[in-house]
């Protein structure tokens, strides 16, 4: 493991605190677990981006209006297909 020192507002110290006592947990491995899934998230995240772009480049997908559209049925007890 690596060792990194971070600056935290008082209130993130107060709310990681207050998380460990009730948990048990370290303060170390609350922020560690924290850590974590931020980075996995954002990774998801900017995979996605990349897949979503890339289908665009290869014309995948559907017109913005129809999408609109398909929503909006949610609500009327009629929804469309979600083929568009």
């Amino acid at each position: 493991m690596t060792k990194l020192e971070i600056m935290l507002p008082e209130a993130a110290s107060g709310a990681i605190d207050s998380l460990a006592r009730q948990t048990g947990q370290t303060r170390e491995h609350i922020v560690q677990r924290a850590i974590e899934t931020y980075v996995e998230g954002l990774n998801r995240w900017h995979a996605d981006m990349e897949q979503a772009l890339a289908d665009v480049d290869r014309d995948i997908g559907h017109d913005g209006e129809a999408v609109l559209a398909w929503v909006e049925s949610w609500s009327d007890g009629h929804t469309k297909p979600i083929g568009l």
